[in-house]
């Protein structure tokens, strides 16, 4: 397993209930209860549940309002990493150690493509590749699931790769996969249809998609193993 990035958490609680997207009440021991910080679009419908035990980490900022930011939820004998403001960093790291989409002498952060952005430009000597990186936290048994919860956003960013591809550039996806179960990544149409019919038709484009099962120990976020997507 090669170690990917650090994100060391400062201690545990219990997930009580999320007033809203990114707030969460968290139990830091017998009637002390707090709101902490989650950063995370998603719905989390098997991780959000109460009672569910959780690593937090406390935030960089004294002045912030939440003290703590909530880093994993604990699936079975294992973290769930959750918190999708790390997603950027994590995946720098990866592509200088794997290279899951092959060489490159420069890397750019966010670039700016039409009126919007998507993560990462490389310099290839093949050219130019646009890519977009996406984290997925649900799993249904051995398949993890993407989105859990419709998204304006990605949606966008899909449109945005596949419309690069029609120009002639390069665009790959990346899914950042939480679920150490996971065998197989599949875009989950029941939440969102139209997510999964820009995916197929970025695909019939040339779009590249990797999709890559990364565990974490609170502490260091692990590559685990590449795995396939069936769109």
């Amino acid at each position: 397993m090669s170690e990917i990035f650090e994100i060391p958490a400062n201690t545990k609680g219990l997930f009580i209930s999320r007033p809203n997207r990114f707030l969460s009440v968290v139990e830091l021991g017998p009637g002390i209860r707090e709101e902490v910080h989650l950063h995370d679009p998603g719905r989390l419908p098997d991780l959000a549940i109460p009672g569910r035990e959780v690593l937090l980490a406390r935030a960089k900022n004294p002045r912030r309002k939440t003290r703590w930011d909530l880093l994993a939820f604990r699936i079975r004998d294992y973290w769930c990493f959750c918190h999708s403001g790390y997603h950027r960093k994590i995946t720098a790291n990866l592509l200088f150690k794997l290279k899951p989409f092959g060489d490159f002498y420069e890397i750019y952060p966010e670039p700016g493509v039409g009126e919007g952005r998507l993560d990462f430009l490389l310099k290839t000597s093949s050219g130019d590749l646009y890519l977009e990186v996406k984290g997925v936290t649900w799993a249904h048994e051995e398949t993890a699931l993407f989105p859990d919860a419709p998204t304006e956003r990605g949606l966008k960013h899909l449109k945005t790769l596949r419309s690069l591809l029609e120009s002639g550039h390069r665009a790959g996806l990346l899914f950042l996969v939480f679920r150490k179960e996971a065998r197989k990544v599949v875009p989950a149409e029941d939440i969102q249809p139209a997510f999964s019919r820009a995916l197929k038709a970025a695909l019939s484009k040339g779009l590249l998609v990797k999709a890559l099962v990364l565990g974490y120990d609170g502490r260091t976020i692990r590559f685990l193993r590449e795995i396939p997507i069936v769109a």
